[in-house]
């Protein structure tokens, strides 16, 4: 162990003599639980300081080596590191010019931004009553604790909920229910302001026009889209119709469940309770095995990728499809990440609620994006329309809980 390298033993004396360090391994020493082992490991149950820290450092250095063995035992570490470390919340900084949308060298896009159902680490810390949280937390804890060596998790990259998978089924029987428009002679490339509810869903179902899929690579965002847009990907060709998942799309936040249990081009794997669900796993699973386009996946962001780098990135690819026949981009996704794009696009004097309130769980929302000659990038904020769902009322949540 440590204590038994002679180069060592002066550093750890140095430093158990140390406050308050001193302090914690005489409380240590002391306690009858410390003694009993000291007694059955090293044959006396008292041990000088520098020695109890030896053994402690020993310890912690195996443990962080085997933790590096394992996949998840790394993200748990990446995930320690990244929390303290992560500056991810900085984001492009808005402005109030004008494009000049009229010129024919500006580019457009129609986007739509579908957010992920309630995750389950959504149902552990954001719903239910404050003073049962300690309870969903130990019996989150528990199911982590079983699927540790799996390529699964709760809390990393964590998946949908019960509440959450219903959530997506309820915007795939909205999405379904919208009646059928062709629009045809190019009428499905026109401005998100010119189209109805009925003309989006059409271009979202694949219908009508070309429309791309795009994800975030986090589980939660992959699912509600294979649920919500199942029936699109029931009678479109495998090879032709996607899901491009993107690392620029990670969520932004420092915690945890915005880390990807994926690495680098590799495919997600489907959460086992999404391959377990009844009338549907099996779809599931078959569309993780064979609907990813994963060149864009670069694996987890890293500490140098702020968020204004991936808006950057992302914005970049959008308006590389605008070169194309692409009429749409659908966008699965999170909603800090959706909120801190409006805010960054949107012209800074408005104050349009997209800036200010997060969309609701599989919220779906359609804007323009327009570039400039000039490099001038906008969401013009007339162009926002709701689709489904919409944006969360804080006013609305306050009053019914005082109620």
């Amino acid at each position: 162990m440590v204590y038994g390298l002679g180069w060592v033993n002066p550093w750890l004396r140095w430093l158990a003599a140390q406050p308050p360090i001193d302090g914690v391994l005489t409380s240590l020493s002391s306690a009858q639980s410390v003694q009993a082992l000291c007694k059955t490991v090293l044959g006396t149950p008292t041990v000088p300081p520098n020695v109890l820290l030896g053994w402690i450092i020993g310890i912690l250095m195996v443990y962080f080596l085997v933790m590096m063995m394992i996949p998840k035992g790394r993200l748990g570490i990446w995930g320690f590191i990244y929390f303290f470390l992560s500056s991810d919340q900085k984001t492009r900084k808005p402005d109030d010019a004008n494009p000049d949308i009229a010129a024919a060298s500006c580019k457009r896009m129609k986007v739509v931004f579908i957010r992920h159902g309630e995750s389950e680490w959504n149902a552990v810390f954001n719903e239910g009553p404050k003073l049962t949280m300690p309870i969903r937390f130990l019996k989150a804890l528990a199911q982590e604790f079983l699927m540790f060596f799996d390529q699964d998790s709760v809390f990393f990259d964590s998946p949908l909920s019960e509440v959450g998978i219903q959530q997506s089924w309820d915007l795939m029987s909205f999405l379904a229910s919208q009646p059928t428009r062709t629009l045809e002679n190019g009428q499905a490339s026109r401005p998100v302001k010119e189209l109805d509810v009925a003309d989006l869903v059409s271009i979202i179902r694949g219908d009508a026009g070309r429309s791309i899929v795009v994800s975030s690579i986090l589980r939660r965002a992959i699912s509600t889209g294979f649920i919500s847009l199942s029936p699109r990907f029931l009678k479109t060709q495998k090879e032709k119709d996607k899901v491009q998942i993107m690392t620029c799309l990670q969520e932004i936040s420092r915690n945890v469940d915005t880390l990807s249990l994926t690495p680098k081009l590799a495919a997600p794997e489907i959460p086992a309770t999404e391959a377990n669900l009844k009338h549907m796993g099996d779809l599931m699973s078959h569309f993780y095995r064979t609907r990813f386009d994963k060149r864009h996946n670069k694996g987890n962001k890293s500490l140098k990728q702020k968020a204004i780098k991936r808006q950057e990135e992302f914005v970049k690819w959008l308006l590389d499809q605008a070169k194309g026949e692409t009429d749409m981009i659908v966008v699965l996704g999170h909603s800090l990440w959706f909120r801190e794009f409006f805010k960054s696009y949107l012209p800074k004097a408005s104050q349009h609620v997209a800036k200010k309130e997060k969309m609701v769980n599989c919220g779906c929302i359609a804007f323009d994006f327009y570039k400039d000659s000039k490099n001038v990038y906008r969401i013009p904020p007339d162009s926002i329309k709701e689709i489904y769902g919409g944006f969360a009322d804080k006013s609305k949540k306050t009053k019914e809980k005082k109620a």
